[in-house]
């Protein structure tokens, strides 16, 4: 965490995704989706000078919003600083625009507690297995689609404690998933990296097995000539 002082307050802000948690970067999405949806509705209307006056205005609102999110301090407050100040605050803030580069993880540690992730899920064959796949392909389509809000739960299905059977009980989960609402960003993208991997490795398998039936199919009648 980077420290300013600004008016005699000292504010905290984040340099690097290991430092903000799902549950911060939600919220952060939920302001820029409201953003999002209102310069998606100004653009519908026409745009002329007066327009692009507003445009800049709504501009400097969202930035105080951001600067008031990430500060904890209210939109009030922030719009008395001196324009160069917030700029300089607002530039700590960049790592958010950067392309994240996910690492290929195997495990994490939250809580002092440490889960793993499946090494050969494509492999195994329980029903157990089988289900987890079956949700976690569900949860990724949505989150396709911009729910991100399951995640916590898409990692609660996936990430297994030592020694742990397949098909945990829902009650496990959802707590799982309120608990890992706390885990920092850069191990839910690297969670991310690893589903993507995940999703890709099944879908090769499933094409395997297509593959393997349409063989059969052609040897069968083979067999009986």
């Amino acid at each position: 965490m980077k420290e300013f002082k600004m008016n005699e307050k000292v504010i905290k802000l984040p340099e690097l995704w290991t430092e903000v948690t799902w549950e911060k970067f939600l919220g952060f999405t939920k302001i820029i989706q409201n953003h999002e949806k209102v310069e998606e509705a100004k653009k519908e209307e026409g745009s002329d000078d007066e327009n692009e006056w507003k445009e800049a205005i709504r501009a400097l609102e969202l930035n105080t919003k951001i600067l008031s999110f990430w500060t904890g301090l209210s939109q009030e407050e922030i719009s008395h600083w001196d324009m160069l100040e917030a700029e300089t605050l607002m530039k700590c803030l960049d790592f958010v625009n950067d392309k994240y580069i996910p690492i290929d993880l195997g495990e994490f540690t939250i809580n002092e507690e440490k889960f793993f992730l499946p090494k050969n899920l494509m492999r195994e064959t329980t029903f157990g297995r089988y289900i987890e796949a079956e949700q976690l392909e569900i949860q990724s389509e949505l989150i396709k689609k911009g729910k991100i809000e399951i995640m916590p739960r898409q990692i609660a299905i996936l990430a297994k404690k030592e020694g742990e059977g397949d098909n945990l009980d829902d009650d496990v989960i959802d707590k799982r998933a309120k608990l890992f609402e706390k885990l920092d960003m850069a191990t839910i993208w690297d969670v991310a990296f690893f589903l993507t991997k995940l999703e890709q490795g099944l879908m090769i398998s499933s094409l395997t097995s297509q593959v393997v039936a349409e063989m059969q199919q052609v040897q069968e009648p083979q067999k009986e000539q």
